[in-house]
């Protein structure tokens, strides 16, 4: 899921001499990280798959700690944003198995918020059909990462941020407070947020389905997981419709 960064090339005669050590230092620092990150990134997959539920999320919060370590040393790499989206998409399922719904929306919020930072799009100024011509927007040494995937993994967590919030979200002063940490509007109200996360996913993915390699199957399956948001939330407020 890292992809390891290419081995220092030594310079010698350039006007940077006086700084390799100190980009040494950065490039090994970035390689234990990956190499420190990787193990718990597979433990977690590996754990999840099992129903192993405490053990999955033990590991995906480590290499949170870590992959956000490993942001600091290389500010420049989107791939780790990327990663960060994915480890806090999973984390959010791995929450709620714990029975921690609330801290699960939280980290749904962190994966859309990572996921918009690298939106193809740019937040609906352009259209779908037209950004998935940017083909390897992160490149490297990794599994490149081309829009359609950007785009798709955005709509997931969307999708999966409405259902939690129809399972677990309360209008209520932990409510409030959430919304001004990521700074939302605090009177957005939470029927009214999982509206716009459930239209935005599957609009999404209906665009994808016509112009990218994503299929009706994939429409489908992210329209029940952000339905669900609203129909979880009816069942607990049914009087508020």
């Amino acid at each position: 899921m890292l992809d390891p960064t290419s081995p220092p090339r030594a310079d010698i005669g350039s006007d940077h001499d006086e700084r390799w050590p100190a980009e040494m230092s950065l490039r090994r620092s970035a390689e234990h990280l990956r190499r420190k990150a990787e193990p718990h990134i597979r433990d977690a997959d590996a754990n999840a798959a099992a129903g192993r539920y405490g053990a999955a999320l033990s590991a995906n919060t480590t290499a949170v700690q870590v992959v956000r370590r490993l942001r600091k040393v290389e500010p420049e790499n989107r791939r780790h944003l990327a990663v960060l989206g994915s480890l806090y998409y999973n984390q959010a399922l791995l929450l709620e198995k714990n029975g921690r719904g609330l801290d699960g929306i939280t980290a749904a919020r962190r994966a859309v918020l990572y996921y918009e930072s690298l939106d193809p799009t740019r937040r609906g100024e352009r259209s779908v059909s037209e950004a998935v011509t940017d083909d390897a927007l992160i490149a490297g040494d990794g599994d490149p990462i081309d829009a359609a995937r950007l785009i798709a993994h955005l709509a997931d967590s969307r999708a999966r941020l409405a259902r939690l919030l129809g399972s677990h979200g309360h209008p209520d002063h932990h409510r409030d407070r959430e919304l001004r940490r990521f700074d939302l509007d605090p009177r957005l109200t939470l029927r009214h947020e999982i509206n716009v996360l459930d239209a935005q996913a599957c609009l999404t993915y209906k665009a994808l389905v016509e112009c990218s390699r994503y299929t009706e199957a994939d429409y489908e399956r992210v329209l029940q997981e952000s339905g669900e948001g609203l129909g979880r939330y009816h069942a607990r407020f049914p009087n508020d419709r």
